[in-house]
């Protein structure tokens, strides 16, 4: 199976900045991953890499647009 770079976007695949190894908190400790989202990743992919705070933003825009 080919590596996980987990600097990946598992859906764009775009950089998805990830802190999760840096000294302050990930962008992402404050701002809710939306489960529907995370279900969306393939199953090998899920908690290996950080989703991009792009597909994030599109996707609570979209859930905005919808109410």
């Amino acid at each position: 199976s080919t590596p996980i770079n987990e600097y990946q976007c598992p859906l764009c695949g775009g950089d998805n900045a990830c802190g999760a190894h840096a000294d302050t908190p990930c962008w992402c400790c404050s701002t809710g991953i939306p489960q529907a989202l995370i279900d969306l990743i393939p199953a090998e992919k899920q908690m290996k890499a950080c989703i991009c705070k792009r597909c994030v933003d599109r996707y609570n825009q979209s859930q905005q647009q919808q109410q």
